[in-house]
């Protein structure tokens, strides 16, 4: 069995489709393949990946073959050279000499689905909502075409969907989307049955016109650069520029004019470039990464990828940019790969950056060693696990091993927190000096009795037409709720001070997938969107679906986790709910649970309220931060209380 590709391309299997077809005979065949899935790095397969093999694998193969087309080049689980997204199949044909035809088959077993809007499906047997398949074919031609950019060869993309254990009038409820923009057919078992003659069986699965590809040209395939088209370039730095989260605001113009001249002085060099961007919570960093991405894609001058360790931040921004078929690939984790061609590599969030893999100089002289210049934008104190963060030192140190010229620049402005650098000092203050009270007039900060004010608080920012979110500290279990909004989350108890009575507060927390009703309307985000889509407001969120994000206004749970004693801040790891802080001792995570709370307080742009569960620690809050449960008098956020 050949091993996994040793160039960009990575796969389970390939091979001319009639060798494959023989080898699935083999007892070992599925063995082997476990065993490549983990070589080419996908980790290990679960038990309903291994079925799913053993169940859609062969009557592909088998319909191939009956198709006439053995000799077609087939890879099973095809991943793009990004590493995001995985097909079941791709196949390789020719025509010309220079004219290569790529076919992506979706494979399912589905028999039956409830379509929603939205490009989704209800499978009936569990209540899920999954992407519609032909949607997904979509996802993955619209790569094909973008990316692929071979100079030698000219790449026909084609795709469809094949529900091999469907029959036609099960098939015919899916192919609802398989016209208009989509125009992906969706086969059956039935239509590609044995009956099914030789000329039916090829047209029915798109290769009517197709013949085996030659080695050479195989070769060629797998050989080829990888990088996006101008045109998918042009679209999304459109898509960018006009999205009013993106805009620039004042002196953060002037920073990413500095920024963007800095850049194209050091791609302009022979030397490659390091340009260290450090700023506190609210100067600007995500939004001039993303316009600095926006403005070189526009430009035409440079191809550029934009790599975070916050998943939240992949996904909002995928989710921005998800009419732009191919342009998923931009977004990524650190991680993963970078194609040879791509020349500039913005990397958000660098205080994220896990440790594990080498870190920072194993990422720079490893994955972005193509890049002429990496954008690295970072503030040390938002470091919230142990095995993370990255340090300007050592990026300085980084630079000076590897021969790499070194550029600095630092955000000085602060544009969240209603541009309040006093509130920004303030919470410094409060988490890592001496705190004082708060004096400000220029933010809206105040603390709040009890949940339920804070609750009253949120529900007069909506009416008010603020986006507003509850956060917490990561003390309450992220657990695997059934589908619905009554589920486990934050659970708080207090006496009501004036009834003496017992109260109750209950939220969901961190929801692990997004929740539907009945009708597959969305009643709330997966935490990934908490903070950004509508129905976030139904959950309370953490740090890790937080960070890198804002909102108008922000509510703040201290949970015990970090409490005030004797004048000073006291950390137990105890009371996290992540595994990794339950593991560490309380001088350990003592700076991480003080970073936490600091990235929780800063996402308000004109508000922030805050509430302790910890009663010693509440009435410490309260001494330094007036009692304010209601909306601003006169309805302004940012007036003082």
């Amino acid at each position: 069995m050949p091993e996994a590709s040793g160039t960009p391309l990575r796969y389970v299997h390939s091979g001319r489709v009639g060798e494959v077809a023989g080898e699935l005979q083999r007892p070992d065949f599925i063995n082997c393949c476990v065993a490549a899935y983990h070589r080419a790095g996908f980790g290990h397969p679960g038990e309903a990946e291994v079925r799913s093999w053993n169940r859609s694998w062969p009557p592909l193969l088998d319909a191939l073959v009956r198709a006439g087309l053995q000799d077609l080049w087939i890879y099973l689980e095809f991943v793009t050279p990004s590493g995001d997204n995985r097909f079941d199949a791709l196949l390789l044909g020719q025509r010309g000499e220079k004219d290569l035809v790529s076919l992506v088959v979706e494979l399912k077993q589905w028999t039956e689905a409830r379509p929603l809007s939205g490009g989704r499906v209800r499978l009936p047997w569990d209540g899920s909502v999954k992407p519609h398949p032909v949607v997904q074919v979509a996802g993955y031609t619209g790569f094909l075409t973008r990316w692929f950019a071979s100079e030698e060869l000219e790449l026909d993309v084609r795709g469809l969907v094949y529900l091999h254990e469907a029959d036609e009038g099960q098939a015919e409820v899916f192919r609802g989307l398989s016209h208009g923009p989509y125009g992906c057919p969706v086969l059956s078992g039935e239509q590609l049955s044995e009956s099914t003659s030789e000329d039916e069986l090829r047209a029915l699965l798109l290769c009517s016109d197709v013949r085996a590809p030659g080695d050479e040209a195989v070769k060629t395939f797998e050989a080829s650069p990888w990088r996006p088209d101008r045109e998918l370039l042009t679209t999304v730095a459109d898509t960018i520029e006009r999205r009013p989260s993106f805009a620039l605001i004042g002196d953060q113009q002037a920073a990413f004019l500095e920024i963007r001249a800095r850049v194209a002085e050091a791609s302009s060099s022979d030397r490659r470039s390091i340009v260290l961007v450090q700023g506190g919570p609210g100067s600007g960093k995500t939004v001039l990464a993303v316009r600095l991405l926006g403005s070189f894609f526009e430009s035409g001058e440079h191809t550029a990828l934009y790599r975070t360790q916050s998943g939240t931040l992949t996904g909002n921004l995928r989710k921005v940019t998800k009419s732009v078929h191919g342009a998923q690939q931009i977004f990524g984790a650190p991680w993963t790969g970078v194609p040879k061609e791509v020349d500039l590599v913005i990397l958000d969030e660098a205080h994220r950056l896990e440790r594990s893999r080498g870190g920072f100089a194993s990422l720079v002289n490893g994955n972005y060693r193509n890049a002429s210049v990496v954008v690295v934008f970072l503030d040390e104190r938002q470091q919230v696990r142990p095995y993370e963060g990255l340090e300007a030192a050592e990026v300085q140190q980084v630079a000076e091993r590897s021969g790499i010229d070194l550029i600095t620049h630092e955000l000085r402005g602060s544009f969240r927190c209603n541009g309040s650098r006093r509130f920004a000092t303030w919470v410094d203050d409060l988490l890592y000096s001496d705190p004082e009270p708060w004096q400000g007039d220029d933010y809206d900060l105040g603390s709040v009795g009890d949940p339920s004010q804070m609750e009253q608080w949120l529900q007069e920012c909506l009416q008010n037409h603020h986006s507003a979110r509850i956060s917490a500290g990561y003390c309450w279990s992220w657990s695997r709720p059934a589908p619905g909004l009554n589920l486990p989350g934050v659970n708080i108890e207090w006496f009501d001070p004036r009834t003496g009575e017992k109260r109750h507060f209950a939220k969901p927390w961190n929801l692990r997938k997004e929740q539907h009703g009945e009708n597959g309307e969305p009643l709330a985000p997966a935490s990934q969107f908490w903070a950004t889509d509508p129905g976030g407001v139904h959950q309370i969120g953490c740090v890790y679906t937080a960070q890198g994000l804002e909102y108008q206004g922000a509510g703040v749970i201290f949970g015990p986790d970090l409490v005030r004693r004797e004048g000073q801040w006291i950390a137990d790891p105890r009371q996290s709910q992540d595994p990794v802080m339950r593991s560490l001792n309380s001088q350990e995570y003592l700076p991480l649970a003080k970073n936490i709370y600091r990235v929780l307080m800063t996402r308000g742009m004109s508000s922030c309220r805050l509430y302790s569960t910890d009663e010693e620690t509440q009435a410490f809050l309260a001494s330094l931060v007036p009692m304010a449960s209601t909306w601003p008098q006169g309805g302004v956020p940012g007036s003082s209380q």
